[in-house]
Parts: C-alpha cells; structure tokens; sequence
C-alpha cells in the first residue's frame, strides 16, 4: 500500500513539474504544450461553471412552481403528519429531519398509530415504509424474488463494492449465496475465534489495561472500529492491518476504505444527476472516490495475486482466511479477480461496519445497567468463559441488538405489483421501506417496557417474537465470534 501510495506521489509529482526550458529547435511544440495546458484548464473551469449554473436554475425552478402550487393546487383534505406539499412532497420535513432520519421515520408510525405508511417524496414519487413484522416476513421471504435493491442503491455504491453479496438480487443472490454458504457458517466461523482471541491478548486488553492505569479517557466507538478491522481483514484475506496499535496513528488501507465508503455514502443521498455529471468530468468528491476505490481495489488484487502463487506453489496449505479457502476449494477453477476483490470490500462492509456498531451499543448498554452487568459477570464465571453455555449473554445481546439494530432500515423495489399480508397495495416500481429500528421498538412487540434494556424478555417464551428476528442470527454468530473467551466481556 505505502509502496503503491509513493509510486502514484511520484507521478503526481513528475507531472506537476514545469516543462525543461526549450531548445530552439523546440520553440513551437512548447508554444503549442502552453497554449493546450491553458486550454484544458479554461475548458475545466467553465465546466464546473455550467454544471453549477444548471444545478442552481434547476433548484430555481423547483422552488418556483412549489410557490406557484400552492395557489394553484388544492391542498388534501384532512392532512397528517408528515404535512406533504405539492411537487416537493415532504423533503421540507426530511431537510429538517436529515441528521436523525432513522428516528424521524420511526416515530411517525406512532405519530400515526399504523405499522404502515406512505412518504411523498418530489415530483410524485413515495415510498411505503413498514414495521409489521408479516409485512417484513413477507418481503423477505415469502416474495423474496419481487423485491429487489433499488436502483439508485446499486448506482451508488457499485463502483465500491461491485456486483458482490451486497448489491446482487434474485437468483445472482441465491448463486452467491450457495457459493460462500461454507465459508460463512456459523459452525465454520468458530474457528476464527484464535485471530479474536489473539487481538484480544495481544492488543484490546493491553490497550484498554494501560488506559486504566494512566487514568486515559478512551473513546469506545473509535477503539472497537480498529478492533474489528483488524480482525475482519485478518479472517477475511489474511491481512493485517494493524490498525489498533497503543500510538492510534492512521492506518492507509483503513483510511482509504473508510474514505471510499463515505464518498459513497455522500453519493447516494445526492441527486443523481449531480453526482453523475460530476463522476462524468471527473470533479471533487467524483474524483476522490475514483481515486480511493483504485487503491483499494489495487491493494487487495495484489493480496489476491500472492495467494494464487501461493496457492498453485501449494504454499498457502497454513492459510485459514476464508480468501484461501475459497481458492482451495476451486481446485484449479479461475475465479474472476474482479468478483475476489469485490467480495473482499463486501467482506470489510459485512463484518466491520455490522459488528462495530453492536459492540459499542452492547458494552454501552451493559455499563448503563450494572444490574445486567453483574450477572454476565457471574454467569462468566459459572460458565467458565464457555460462550456456547451463556444463555444470559446471549440474550443481552439479542437485547441490543433490538434497541439499536446495526442495519436499522433498508430499501428495495417492487419488480410486480404485489399486495402485502396487511393489505397494503404495492405497485411495480415503488420503492419500499422495512424499519428494523421501528420494529425494535414497537410497543405491540415488546410491551410498554420496550425502551427498558431488560435482557430477561428474551427468556420469557413469547409466540410470534422469535421467529420475526431469525434474521439477527447471522450477526449474533459473527458477535459470539468476537466475544468469544473472558477478555472482551
């Protein structure tokens, strides 16, 4: 990476130098180099004018027929809330709202007292937002084929993370699936627990035992993103990136895929045709995103190309990333580098960015309620660190996990017209909305006492809870990975 990063400085370097002074013979083509640079950058400039003139008068545009509507359009009878306007829709209430959306949307349920609804977006579009568990239960399962990720999700983020798990739909999903169904066992998964545990030993508990003594305030948050990044890239390709180290310096591959993802995320929640006409002419975050996915993607197909060696030298027999395994397990077959890049980015998305979040909420949650607190302590110890044998633990975190999900909302499309277990009407191409935060915290669930962090109501045999939450396995496998032993408890 660092060899890769000084190789590109240089260019970047070479190129930015002044041309030599002309030789005689040389007058003309130096005139003609000066007067084509100039060019170029007068081009560019006027370019980026254009683009801001036409993204202002459309925004101009926009603004006056919402003022002419108001006069010229009735105005719906009998109004709730999100008030909704003509044109714009509610994007006054998501301008307002835009630093807490996922609470926003969550609340509006009880605001309407219904566990379905409909948000007017601009120029006639809606999206139907759920919590219903049967609703949900019904798009993920039951007509899992006819919804599908938006296509504003994939044209956003697929320059990251390609056509991998993340963004594949239908039968693409269902072959992937298979593919890696293996590798991501939660029996198989297990076995990762010494690259935890050796994070763990060699790094988390030194790290947090020194803060203790030297009486450091620790910043939680930013200590188990480095935790698990380690870790993941360690399980996941066999790389390390030392990111959790006692100096805390900046680590360029974490910086690097951590710059790629919020450019993406920025990308998304920016009108397309901005976004796209800056991506076109290659213009600020466009440019920078571009230039964070090549060293990415550059970086890891190396990783890719040693373990191939490795592989056909049969050298990587010590390997126990899942990355090796999968090439073992092709015997041979030549497996499309570009996929292997983008299911190690997927990878990154999958562990890191899900398992960070739940253990943060896990041990705030846990510190907030020393009453919960003291019985993991003595279940640990009754137990003898045997996660498998923690039938409270389990449900503290099960109990997190319900209070702060760490994919709280996700978006897909309907591909037919489709009409839900609750009698909601889907139309082909509307845009849809299941609230996992929602459903985490609806009262006709879980009772007055949602909000209360109460590990026990997991323990209580309750119909119709469980099986709406099958979904949570998969993580709470990947978190048992990472708790595994006493140290992180």
């Amino acid at each position: 990476m660092n060899a890769t990063h000084a190789a590109n400085t240089k260019q970047t370097l070479e190129w930015k130098k002044p041309l030599n002074k002309p030789q005689p013979g040389s007058f003309f083509l130096y005139k003609v180099q000066s007067q084509y640079t100039s060019s170029v950058k007068t081009m560019s400039s006027m370019l980026a004018m254009h683009i801001e003139l036409c993204c202002f008068l459309a925004l101009s545009t926009l603004v006056g027929l919402f003022f002419l509507s108001l006069f010229f359009v009735p105005s719906k009878k009998n109004q709730v809330y999100p008030k909704s306007y003509p044109l714009i829709g509610c994007s006054l209430e998501f301008i307002r709202n835009r630093a807490r959306i996922i609470q926003w949307t969550s609340e509006i349920f009880d605001k309407l007292s219904s566990s379905t609804y409909t948000l007017e977006l601009p120029l006639g579009r809606h999206v139907v937002c759920t919590k219903d568990p049967s609703n949900v239960k019904h798009i993920l399962k039951t007509r899992f084929n006819n919804y599908h990720k938006e296509k504003k999700v994939i044209e956003a983020f697929s320059d990251l993370f390609g056509k991998a798990l993340f963004l594949s739909d239908g039968s693409e999903w269902k072959s992937q699936r298979q593919f890696f169904r293996h590798d991501f066992d939660p029996k198989e998964f297990h076995a990762y627990t010494v690259v935890v545990e050796e994070e763990l030993s060699g790094r988390l508990v030194p790290f947090l035992s020194n803060a203790e003594k030297t009486a450091s305030t620790v910043d939680l948050q930013d200590t188990l993103r480095r935790f698990t990044f380690d870790s993941v890239c360690q399980i996941g390709f066999g790389f390390d990136p030392k990111y959790l180290l006692p100096s805390l310096l900046p680590t360029p591959f974490a910086d690097t895929y951590r710059t790629a993802a919020k450019l993406s995320i920025l990308r998304y929640t920016t009108l397309p045709l901005i976004w796209k006409a800056k991506k076109f002419f290659n213009m600020k975050s466009e440019k920078r995103l571009a230039h964070m996915v090549d060293e990415l993607h550059n970086f890891l197909g190396n990783i890719i190309a040693k373990k191939k060696e490795r592989l056909l030298e049969r050298e990587d027999l010590a390997d126990k990333d899942v990355l090796a395994k999968i090439l073992r397990r092709a015997k041979g077959e030549q497996l499309d580098d570009t996929f292997l890049i983008h299911t190690a980015v997927n990878f990154i998305m999958g562990g890191h960015d899900a398992m960070c979040p739940a253990l943060t909420w896990f041990f705030g949650l846990v510190s907030s309620n020393p009453n919960v607190e003291k019985v993991i302590v003595r279940e640990i110890r009754e137990k003898d660190g045997r996660l498998s044998d923690m039938v409270y633990m389990h449900a503290s975190i099960y109990e997190s996990l319900r209070l702060f999900p760490p994919f709280p909302a996700d978006s897909k499309e309907a591909v037919e017209d489709d009409v839900w277990p609750d009698g909601t009407k889907v139309k082909k191409g509307t845009s849809i909305l299941y609230h996992i935060f929602a459903m985490g915290r609806s009262p006709e669930l879980w009772g007055s006492d949602w909000a209360e962090f109460r590990p026990e109501r997991w323990l209580e045999r309750r119909s119709g809870i469980s099986d709406e939450w099958n979904s949570s396995r998969g993580i709470l496998s990947c978190i048992q990975c990472f708790m595994q032993g006493q140290g992180l408890v």
